[in-house]
């Protein structure tokens, strides 16, 4: 694994063989920064080549000028051949040689019809892009972003975070052939309660609630930890695990399991969550026990797991 990679699943141990510039992210940063030791690349022997970092608008700009400039070398060379061909000469001064005096014709024509007006006119034209831009609010940095922005036809955007709280919690739970309602509000274990759905009583002693979710957290490596909101000073409570498996812990600690309940259950074998399979396995050893936890299911004599 390359560093910046996230952990999905699963346990190993971690080898570091490179840090700074000598991992993958740091040989990107000096591929971005040109500091990889490569000579620039140039173009015509001497000049920078910097047709990789242009916009649409620049690419198109250069293929049209260079166009011009052909066209006006054809007819500069065409009128200078025409020119010699016929004798012009020079009014002023007809002892002029006509190739010397079509060639100082040749050379106003082709100076004339260099497009200098182009990039000035592009300038303007993305300036007023720029100004309408701020009237809306968009604080635009380059003024090549403006014409970025109007080639995109496509703007996608993360909506965790803005239209949701990327919080995932259990607002409903099935055990025992009946069904029950987990309330609450985020991963606050100490607010809520899961009642039964259909009179509304209280189902925290409920046999299968409690060994349906003392099985579930033995299949869980999240816990919940107390933290410090930096912003207000309050405490709060925050998952440190996969996020999946947080709404299980926060349902188990509302019907009084302990952060700790899990480990009273040595595990044996684990075998972890895959999107092939769409399920955890684990194997604990229940040896001595005569139910799976208070007010569990009964295990049978001599059950070890």
């Amino acid at each position: 694994a390359f560093s910046g990679c996230s952990v999905t699943n699963g346990k190993g141990r971690g080898l570091v063989v490179e840090t700074g510039m000598g991992t993958r992210i740091g040989r990107i940063a000096q591929l971005i920064a040109d500091g990889d030791g490569e000579k620039p690349k140039t173009r015509c022997g001497c000049l920078p080549d910097t047709s990789s970092n242009q916009t649409p608008l620049q690419a198109n700009l250069e293929h049209l000028g260079g166009r011009i400039g052909v066209m006006a070398i054809v007819v500069c060379i065409g009128i200078f051949i025409f020119g010699v061909a016929m004798g012009r000469t020079d009014p002023s001064n007809p002892d002029t040689a006509p190739w010397l005096y079509m060639i100082l014709i040749a050379v106003t024509l082709a100076v004339a019809a260099i497009p200098e007006g182009i990039p000035l006119c592009v300038t303007i034209s993305l300036s007023i892009g720029c100004k309408d831009m701020v009237k809306k609010n968009v604080l635009v940095r380059k003024l090549a972003a403006v014409e970025t922005l109007g080639s995109a036809s496509v703007i996608c955007s993360d909506k965790t975070g803005t239209l949701t709280e990327g919080k995932m919690t259990m607002v409903k739970m099935w055990a025992g052939e009946a069904q029950y309602n987990v309330d609450g509000k985020g991963f606050d274990p100490t607010v809520g309660r899961i009642t039964k759905a259909d009179s509304g009583a209280d189902a925290s002693a409920d046999l299968a609630v409690r060994t349906t979710l003392l099985s579930a957290i033995l299949c869980c490596n999240t816990t919940l930890a107390t933290v410090t909101d930096e912003e207000t000073g309050e405490l709060r409570y925050e998952p440190r695990g996969n996020s999946s498996e947080a709404p299980i812990v926060v349902a188990a600690r509302k019907v009084g399991f302990l952060e700790e309940a899990a480990g009273d259950y040595p595990r044996v074998l684990e075998v972890p969550f895959s999107s092939s399979r769409k399920m955890m396995l684990t194997v604990s050893d229940v040896s001595g026990r005569t139910q799976l936890c208070d007010g569990g299911m009964a295990l049978g004599e001599g059950s070890k797991y």
